[in-house]
């Protein structure tokens, strides 16, 4: 660096009056001294704790290339630098040249001449190429040696470093030197912005920090800056004589200098590191060389290169004071008289280069195929001029190589400012749905935000051949194909949330969901299916049958639906979302789900996914999984099949008033008459408590077209698949009813080729539809798969509304006929019961919402400030020539949904009455019957329990997702100790919110599409109505334990529980986990330095001990099991868990080796049983586990050591404070952590029985802050 300004004289550091560095080397030997201040020799040895050290190549770094750089023979090497972007290594000397060469191979690449007289001072790249600084200039070229801009100014007096900040302002670059300020400069509009002063004594080095910008000056101050305003927030006294150099990384700033000893300015033989939380000195660092030159080393932690000018360097640990040196010293191999005047590190850690004052660049690197960075661009390739052959007398001076030519005047084309005008892009016009929705207050319109692009930024459409291209897949109008607008609220929208530095602990949920019931984690893969989960828990007597089945299958998604739904039930009121790990990691285990292509990654792209014919897909496979694995055999009371009942006509009734429905099992292959023919009947039922509930007992009906021969099969049908009437816009259908549909969809004929067994040939075949017994819960999937179908269901809805709408106007007409004739008073008392639907006027998409005034048409009042220039279709005011409606625009009837929740097409619920012929016959019911209606000889009511629905936004086609609209029921708000009543909620993954029963039946077109709809019986047979979970859990899950290691003797670490021995009520167990990490953390770090976690790391369970907390064994494990995994594990935190890799694994492992579920249905029955679990960390242990625990039975010491507005205190740290311990030494084991937790309560127990507690707690804090809490001693140890 230059010292040229220093005041202590030029001479001494061997300077001269052009250069930055003479060919001198013997001043720097001088002013390095030893212990005594004695000069070291020039041979490159020095003394050090009174032995020599002899220097060596060796290590891991090895000097590979040494190449001298254009103009080595007259000029030394003044700055150098490692390009961040491609496999660039950049040089410049004190002649004003600059080289590049290519990788580590240092092959020349690019060469040009930046000034011509000056000497390069610095050296940064960046995206656009090389910035190079000169005393007086700053310039910019790009890789391929093409000049793109040279700024000088007269603040730029003798400069010397420069500093692009990071993050958001790296627009902006300063530049320091040997004067009173710094020059601002902003490299998007090239132009010099501001001047900050920083005092007499200059800016001779800058260096960038996540939340400084640090600079250092001639008298060994090293001065933070606030990066915003330049403000000067602290500063350091590193050295007191001059700094030679310094470097920041994360929390520690490491300098090396001059002091002032007897009045010679003799070189620190040690490297002081300062401390940025604390804002002082650590202790310094005795160095083996001296030191003239530091970096610190990327991607190692606190790793510093330290060089000296004679060519030794070394690696030093800055964060280890004690033990700092990491390496013994390399030796640069350069000539004695030379002296390293610069040197830089790759970002890859792999490579160093050095420069000396000889113009020789050294490079030292480490590995098989080291490169400058870990993904580096693709070098461009040179398009190089063709050599033309010319003789020397005839080259034109076009051709000739000439020297750049610097103006020192204005140029011709630099025009006067007076003849000069600024003119501005013009404005784009409004957005016409705005101007649409627009509300005139005063002079000031009002329209709600489309949300179409992002604040204060307007965008420009640009030409084909200039600007930027258009996202084809992205709408940025935010309107769907029939050019309606669309506005998603936000309580439909998919939810993305960041956390800070401490994950999920100290989030609050109570922002997304203020109700007493849990939501589901998002973070999780395939948690699109959160929506089908809460639609499952909801539906009391599903819930009921899976809490209360256990098998001994390892992957069983009726035990972790039971499992899940526990978790729902105990995490009522406590505000924190579920997570639904136990289960997916199940589901993911189905061949065919995978098959079936259910299962996502975190690859897929979501704007590629169909999630609506996912999740109906999805509904459709797992109600078929669950009634496979509840399947059992259904016997008469003596032991045989019930037997066939004597007429047809019995088969196909079914008794509304009976508690239990008919069920009926016609033995395989049997014949029956039927209408005075003999048919062919098999029974093709299997009887599960799942098809009890969803299941409807049907006869499928095929018979060949040709032959009239029919075959009758009863099977069991869980759910109907929606099937809409054909579509043509031609002859387009009228209205037809919701219920009309779902009718022919139960009753659905149809006719396709087929293999006749009479006929022994394919035939047409038509195939029908019978039913015996209508389902209790009727689970339906809506399809809306084809363009046809969808168009049919927007054609209803545009049929309802449009009779909506003329209803509406034909009221207002009689209204003001009404008004004219027989005056308002008197109207009131001829038409006392009519009343005409008021709007109101609040933002769209909201519950409270009526259909719009827009509707009908507005009598004549206050006039339009805008006359016939209006352009609102809905302005309330009147305008002239369009009285009565004429001339106001049309407004698509479609877009009246986004106004209103009172009529939809979809019924809130439908009566079913099955007929003798066994069809059904369905009908909407209105809503005083729904209110009010009863099951009789009319049929059964079906009430709508739930819909789940596609979100899409047409702003954002990757972030559509899937929500529920749910109907609670009474018993869930009683469990909750809210109320007794009935209650529709909008669930969407955390965020719930209590609805109107409207919206579940709000389909606006555009964004909301229904997937899932299902619907319960108003009255269900008694036997499923009393339907309540049984907990199978018994203390016999202690005794089936068995390992799954295969491989030699296992190790049993843990005593069995007796009998006498299980745990109850009140009983204290200590409990510690150890995990596995099997997708790891994404986070993104702000340009403050602020830390944000957008998706946390998906752990998994590892190793579960539990310890006894009383007994005669108090402290002995009787639970210490491996859990086993089929995942693949990418971390597996050896330090923090002890689990190593082969652990896990059945076929190599030694440890005692158990299943998931084998475990987790030990601690479920501990958790039943009331017993209290004592550990550290316990909520993010069961957290991994998937278990909710209630609060009143977790003793946590993180939270009984701990004293508010403090930091969390680690086990570690209260071990060695309270007990005395020193645990995980090398790694942590469970069984010596829950033991230590165990000690640590009991300590506890004791603190707070004497009261001594709240002066312990003091104690413990001021010893933490006084080791920085750290253990003592376990340094040294290690």
């Amino acid at each position: 660096m230059d010292f040229s300004a220093v005041q202590f004289g030029d001479e001494m550091l061997g300077y001269d009056g052009s250069n930055t560095f003479s060919e001198e080397g013997t001043a720097y030997a001088e002013i390095y001294g030893g212990e005594g201040g004695e000069g070291f020799p020039a041979g490159g040895e020095f003394a050090h704790d009174s032995q020599e050290v002899e220097f060596m190549n060796g290590g891991d770094y090895q000097e590979s290339q040494t190449v001298l750089v254009d103009g080595g023979d007259r000029f030394g090497v003044s700055a150098v630098t490692v390009d961040r972007k491609e496999e660039l290594v950049w040089m410049g000397n004190s002649g004003g040249h600059v080289t590049s060469y290519l990788s580590t191979e240092l092959m020349k690449y690019t060469s040009f001449q930046v000034h011509a007289t000056e000497e390069i001072r610095d050296l940064r790249s960046t995206d656009a190429g090389i910035l190079a600084l000169t005393p007086t200039s700053l310039n910019l070229w790009s890789r391929q040696g093409i000049p793109v801009f040279s700024h000088r100014s007269p603040q730029l007096e003798n400069m010397q470093c420069m500093l692009q900040l990071g993050g958001n302002f790296s627009h902006r670059l300063l530049l320091g030197g040997h004067q009173g300020s710094m020059v601002e400069y902003d490299l998007t509009r090239q132009e010099q912005t501001r001047c900050h002063q920083v005092g007499e004594q200059g800016c001779v080095i800058l260096r960038d920090h996540a939340r400084f910008v640090c600079h250092g000056d001639l008298t060994g101050r090293i001065v933070l800056h606030d990066p915003r305003t330049m403000r000067q927030e602290h500063y350091f006294q590193a050295h007191t004589g001059s700094l030679s150099d310094f470097d920041v990384l994360g929390n520690y700033i490491a300098t090396c200098g001059f002091s002032n000893r007897m009045g010679q300015m003799m070189g620190d033989q040690f490297v002081m590191v300062f401390d940025l939380r604390m804002m002082k000195l650590s202790l310094p660092l005795r160095a083996l060389v001296p030191p003239f030159l530091l970096r610190f080393v990327p991607g190692l932690s606190s790793c510093l290169a330290v060089v000296s000018p004679l060519g030794h360097w070394q690696l030093m640990d800055a964060g280890q004071p004690d033990n700092a040196i990491m390496s013994m010293s390399y030796q640069v191999n350069c000539s004695p008289e030379s002296v390293i005047t610069t040197f830089d590190v790759a970002s890859s850690s792999q490579a160093l280069v050095f420069g000396d004052n000889l113009g020789s660049l050294h490079l030292f690197s480490t590995g098989n195929k080291p490169t400058f960075n870990n993904f580096s661009q693709e070098l461009k390739s040179q398009n190089l001029p063709e050599k033309v052959r010319r003789s020397p007398q005839t080259i034109p001076l076009a051709i000739a190589s000439l020297p750049m030519y610097y103006p020192t005047s204005a140029l011709l084309s630099d025009w006067p400012e007076q003849y000069m005008r600024a003119r501005y892009r013009p404005t784009p016009p409004v957005d016409p749905s705005i101007l649409a929705s627009m509300k005139i207050v005063g002079s000031i319109g009002y329209a709600p935000n489309l949300h179409n692009r992002k604040r204060n930024q307007v965008p420009y459409k640009f030409s084909r051949n200039k600007g930027p291209k258009s996202n084809s897949n992205e709408n940025s109008t935010g309107k769907n194909e029939d050019g309606i607008a669309v506005h998603v609220p936000w309580r439909y929208r998919k939810m993305e949330i960041k956390y800070s530095k401490l994950g999920m602990d100290d989030f609050d949920y109570d922002q997304y969901n203020r109700t007493s019931f849990s939501g589901l984690d998002m973070s999780l893969p395939n948690s699109y299916c959160n929506p089908m989960l809460q639609m499952f828990y909801y539906v009391a007597p599903l819930r009921a049958l899976m809490m209360s089945h256990l098998c001994e299958r390892e992957f069983c998604l009726v035990c972790e639906l039971g499992f899940l739904f526990h978790m729902l039930d105990v995490s009522m009121g406590q505000g924190i979302p579920c997570h639904a790990s136990n289960f997916l990691r199940a589901f993911r285990t189905i061949p065919e789900a995978s098959a079936m292509s259910l299962t996502l990654s975190d690859q897929d792209n979501r704007a590629k996914i169909n999630f609506a014919l996912k999740i109906q897909s999805w509904n459709r496979f797992v109600l078929q999984q669950l009634h496979t694995e509840t399947l059992e055999e259904r016997v008469s009371a003596d032991g045989r099949p019930p037997s066939v009942p004597e007429t047809p006509q019995e088969a196909l009734t079914e008794d509304p008033q009976a508690s239990q429905p008919v069920e009926v099992q016609v033995p395989e292959e049997k014949a029956i008459i039927i209408d005075g023919k003999t048919i062919e009947c098999q029974d093709k039922r299997e009887f599960s408590p799942v098809a009890d509930i969803f299941g409807s007992h049907t006869v499928s009906v095929n018979r060949c077209t040709r032959c009239n021969h029919e075959i009758h099969k009863e099977t069991t049908s869980l759910l109907v698949n929606l099937s809409y009437p054909e579509f043509n816009s031609d002859s387009s259908p009228g209205s037809i009813p919701f219920s009309s549909v779902v009718e022919r969809s139960m009753s659905l004929e149809q006719t396709r080729q087929a293999w006749c067994d009479s006929c022994t040939r394919y035939q047409p075949i038509e195939q029908w539809r019978r039913y015996k017994k209508l389902p209790n819960i009727l689970a339906m999937n809506c399809g809306l798969d084809s363009a046809q179908d969808v168009k049919f269901w927007r054609h209803q809805f545009e049929i309802l509304l449009t009779e909506v709408r003329d209803k509406l106007k034909k009221e207002e007409g009689e209204k003001k006929e009404a008004e004219g004739k027989y005056g308002s008073e008197e109207r009131e008392n001829r038409f006392p019961d009519r009343v005409t639907p008021s709007l109101s006027t609040g933002s769209p998409s909201t519950p409270s919402k009526r259909y719009p005034e827009n509707s009908a048409p507005q009598s004549q009042g206050r006039p339009c400030r805008y006359g016939n220039a209006c352009s609102r279709s809905d302005c309330r005011f009147w305008h002239p020539g369009r009285d009565g409606g004429e001339g106001q625009q049309p407004v698509h009837v479609l877009s009246l949904l986004d106004q209103t929740m009172e009529y939809s097409w979809v019924p809130l619920g439908m009566r079913a009455k099955l007929n003798e012929n066994g069809t059904v016959s369905l009908s909407d019911i209105s809503k005083v019957e729904l209110e009010e209606g009863v099951e009789d000889e009319s049929g059964v009511i079906y009430d709508l329990v739930g819909v789940v629905s596609h979100i899409c936004d047409p702003r954002y086609p990757d972030k559509n997702n899937l929500v529920a609209c749910i109907k609670v029921g009474p018993s869930y708000h009683v469990q909750a100790k809210v109320s007794s009543v009935s209650h529709w909620y909008l669930f969407n993954d955390i965020s719930i919110q209590p609805i109107a029963p409207e919206e579940a039946v709000w389909f606006p077109c555009g964004w909301k599409t229904p997937c899932v709809m299902y619907w319960q019986r108003r009255q269900l047979p008694q036997e499923i109505q009393n339907l309540g979970p049984v907990n199978p859990i018994t203390a016999d899950v202690f005794g089936e334990d068995k390992s799954l290691a295969q491989r030699g003797r296992k190790r049993i670490t843990f005593t069995p529980l007796t009998a006498d021995e299980m745990p109850g009520e009140g009983d204290l167990v200590a409990m510690d986990a150890e995990f596995v990490n099997l997708h790891q953390e994404e986070a993104e770090i702000r340009s403050d330095g602020t830390r944000t976690t957008i998706k946390p790391s998906h752990k998994s369970v590892a190793r579960i001990t539990c310890i006894r907390g009383q007994g005669p064994l108090e402290g002995t494990p009787f639970l210490d099991d491996y859990i086993s995994t089929q995942e693949q594990v990418v971390d597996y935190l050896t330090q923090f868990s002890g689990i190593k890799p082969g652990d896990l694994d059945a076929n190599f492992s030694q440890k005692h080796l158990t299943t998931l579920k084998s475990t987790y249905v030990k601690l479920r029955y501990l958790v039943d049983k009331g017993v209290k679990f004592v550990g550290h960390g316990l909520k993010n242990d069961f957290r991994v586990i998937n278990m909710t625990v209630p609060m009143s039975q977790l003793i946590d010491t993180v939270h009984l050591f701990h004293m508010s507005h403090n930091r969390m205190v680690s086990l570690k740290f209260l071990a060695w404070h309270f007990l005395k311990l020193k645990i995980q030494s090398v790694t942590h084991d469970s069984i010596e952590d829950a033991r230590t937790a165990l000690a640590l309560y009991q300590k506890y127990c004791q603190l707070k029985a004497s009261g001594d507690l709240v002066m312990e707690l003091q104690n413990l804090y001021e010893a933490g802050k006084k080791a920085q809490w750290k253990v003592p001693g376990e340094e040294e140890e290690e």
